[in-house]
């Protein structure tokens, strides 16, 4: 008996996993109850993993809609700001045991707090749920054609034109001249087959890239006051005041400096 305990403590000591297995083994199969509850109670790490990824993804958000002057990059920030609020609102929320709807309390006191209703809050939830699985906002709906995106969403195509439109001198920037360049520059070079006509051009400048059609002045103004021909219409018209109001004329004699006025 001794030599049976004294081997099993070796076996023990030299591979406790054998042992472990084994012990598994003889004990009673565990009910589909304590498999539920050792799943629930069990440390979730990829929670704040995600967590991060999301806060990570707004800040990159927000570095590219400041960058923007359009009025969907303004309105972007607001969107933006207002998830990364309910975010972290809605985290104390499910830590507090008194709260039983987290997400629907978290998104109204944040659009409550922006001044909006209930409607806003139904967007900050969306658009949670839209950046976890695009990593960027939606895209507005005026910005969408028959149901898909336009060629200026690929960033590429974005980062060409804007060069091409920076690199133009002010008032020089034309639909037509724009489009035969998108057409045949920037397309070809990305190996995209596809054209844009002018129409496309207009909407992209006036809805997505925050240009204006307005008449370019050059602010110069030249009187051209030494042309022979001003001079001599000049001479004219002084030569005929000084006759017909000569005779008007008081004349005054200074003998002392012998000068007539």
């Amino acid at each position: 008996m001794q030599m049976v305990t004294t081997a099993i403590e070796n076996a023990e000591i030299t591979n406790p996993k054998a042992m472990q297995d084994s012990e598994l083994q003889s004990l009673p199969s565990q009910g589909p109850a304590i498999e539920t509850a050792r799943a629930l109670f069990a440390p979730d790490d990829n929670k704040d993993d995600q967590e991060n990824d999301l806060m990570k993804t707004i800040e990159h958000c927000l570095k590219e809609a400041k960058r923007g002057t359009t009025a969907f990059a303004i309105k972007s920030i607001t969107h933006l700001v207002a998830v990364s609020a309910y975010v972290n609102l809605r985290a104390r929320y499910q830590k507090s045991n008194t709260c039983k709807r987290p997400c629907l309390s978290a998104s109204t006191v944040i659009a409550q707090r922006m001044g909006r209703g209930p409607y806003f809050a139904r967007q900050i939830r969306h658009n949670e749920l839209y950046l976890r699985r695009h990593r960027h906002l939606p895209p507005p709906k005026s910005y969408a054609r028959n149901g898909h995106h336009t060629l200026l969403d690929n960033e590429s195509i974005s980062q060409n034109v804007r060069t091409y439109l920076v690199s133009q001198a002010l008032g020089s920037v034309m639909p037509l001249t724009f489009c035969q360049h998108v057409n045949a520059v920037i397309l070809p070079a990305l190996g995209i087959e596809a054209t844009i006509t002018e129409s496309t051009v207009q909407r992209w400048l006036r809805f997505k890239l925050g240009y204006e059609c307005k008449e370019a002045k050059k602010g110069m103004y030249v009187d051209g006051h030494e042309r022979p021909d001003v001079i001599k219409e000049r001479e004219e018209f002084l030569k005929k005041i000084f006759e017909s109001f000569e005779p008007y004329v008081e004349r005054v004699h200074c003998p002392m400096h012998q000068v007539s006025y």
